[in-house]
């Protein structure tokens, strides 16, 4: 990465950038996000935990190019970079807007940067380069970025990476550019979440492994209730379950290991995870890493599925998550059992039970029965579920009045005025400089 490095620094001078500021997050202790939204109703515009972040986000804000650089993972950001990327929310404001036919959340700042990402992966992967690339436009959608570029360089042709950069700093595109319409993420989402048809495993499973992706406390997550309704249904089917939490994967140490070890010794690994800036959190990611490294070291016929939720009310916003959990079974050597991609996940209580939830989550209690009751007997994740998953009990509009309402209500509560939800304290902090930097990290090299 070093060498990378180097040669993305040249190449940004080239394009006319004076001034750049670098963070090697390889050497930085970096806290995860929680998921508590924190940063947009308790202390709006800051995140709570007090370390190198807020260096980084300080940076981005006066940037005019952010620019993110280390190893692909599956088609994302490593876990390394990810877990700087998903504290980046704070830049942006709870509520929500529509645009590139999505709901997204609303700008805190006048000027975003521009968003390039490069990645980095030993050998030439064009399936993967090109889910990396749609991750980074997604991103700055999310992030209002005026300008976006991805670019994927590998070692077999190392003469042509400053070519590469250069080409993708000339010619930034239009975030979302190439979105024509929902019905056309509707198909690509669909595409993604079906199971492989050749895909064989030889049986029913004995073992089932559960990573439960999100890094909220535990008990608290959706994604834990939802977690626990797929253990309630294969525990009636007297199929032995092994729940695990991404929290266990966020020191890279010998436990973290074991734990992955053992889940890629089950039959069959389900990701019960949220959405995370439209990919898995910092530390779900780590997860899968550690996974695919003990597949390969001792690789036995096994399944992989997924069940990801967000807190937007369309399902099409999974769709990039997906293909990442693809890749990741194909790298693993897991047979791809397909995926249940949530909208609206914010109708599913933490803490709560969901078959005692009514309403809204019955179209979620109707999907998991048909999922479990198919990978039972060792089967994918049945059409029937897919089409179950992907409906909207509440109409968009609808979803997102109560959840702005929601987020007033939240901020009220911490005993905030209604006005600290458009907070800019990034501008009122800004030092006295003549120019805004482009910002060559945060990087994994």
């Amino acid at each position: 990465m070093g060498a990378l490095a180097k040669e993305l620094a040249a190449e940004l001078e080239r394009a006319g950038f004076a001034t750049m500021t670098t963070f090697d997050l390889t050497a930085t202790k970096l806290a995860f996000c929680q998921g508590d939204f924190d940063c947009w109703v308790k202390t709006p515009g800051h995140c709570r935990s007090k370390d190198a972040e807020a260096d980084i986000v300080r940076a981005v804000h006066d940037a005019d190019a952010l620019v993110l650089l280390g190893p692909v993972s599956f088609g994302g950001h490593n876990h390394v970079l990810k877990r700087a990327v998903d504290r980046f929310i704070c830049l942006v404001e709870p509520f929500f807007t529509k645009r590139r036919s999505l709901t997204h959340h609303s700008p805190r700042y006048d000027h975003p940067a521009s968003l390039f990402s490069v990645g980095w992966t030993a050998e030439p992967a064009p399936d993967v380069a090109a889910t990396y690339a749609e991750l980074n436009d997604g991103n700055a959608v999310n992030f209002l970025a005026p300008g976006c570029g991805a670019v994927v360089l590998d070692d077999a042709h190392r003469e042509g990476w400053g070519a590469s950069l250069r080409a993708m700093l000339a010619s930034p595109k239009t975030p979302g550019d190439t979105i024509t319409g929902r019905e056309p993420l509707r198909a690509a989402l669909l595409s993604a979440a079906r199971p492989d048809a050749d895909a064989r495993v030889p049986g029913p499973p004995a073992r089932v492994a559960i990573l439960i992706g999100s890094p909220k406390p535990k008990g608290t997550s959706a994604s834990e209730a939802l977690a626990r309704a797929l253990e309630l249904r294969f525990g009636r089917a007297r199929v032995h379950v092994e729940i695990h939490f991404a929290t266990q994967f966020v020191h890279d140490d010998w436990r973290a290991a074991k734990a992955a070890d053992t889940m890629a010794a089950c039959d069959l690994l389900l990701l019960v995870t949220p959405l995370y800036v439209d990919s898995f959190p910092g530390p779900t990611t780590h997860a899968l890493e550690l996974v695919a490294a003990a597949r390969a070291r001792a690789s036995t016929p096994a399944r992989f599925a997924l069940l990801v939720n967000c807190g937007f009310p369309e399902a099409e916003q999974n769709r990039t998550a997906v293909r990442i959990a693809r890749h990741f079974a194909d790298q693993a050597s897991y047979a791809w059992g397909g995926a249940l991609p949530l909208g609206g996940g914010g109708v599913v209580t933490g803490g709560s039970p969901l078959d005692e939830s009514k309403g809204a989550v019955r179209h979620v209690v109707r999907a998991l029965d048909l999922a479990t009751a198919a990978l039972v007997n060792g089967d994918a994740v049945p059409p029937e579920a897919l089409e179950e998953i992907v409906k909207a009990p509440i109409p968009d509009a609808v979803y997102r009045m109560i959840g702005d309402l929601g987020w007033r209500w939240q901020v009220h509560r911490h005993g905030l005025p209604q006005s600290e939800l458009h907070a800019r304290p990034l501008d009122h902090e800004a030092p006295d400089a003549p120019e805004r930097p482009a910002s060559p990290g945060p990087g994994s090299g």
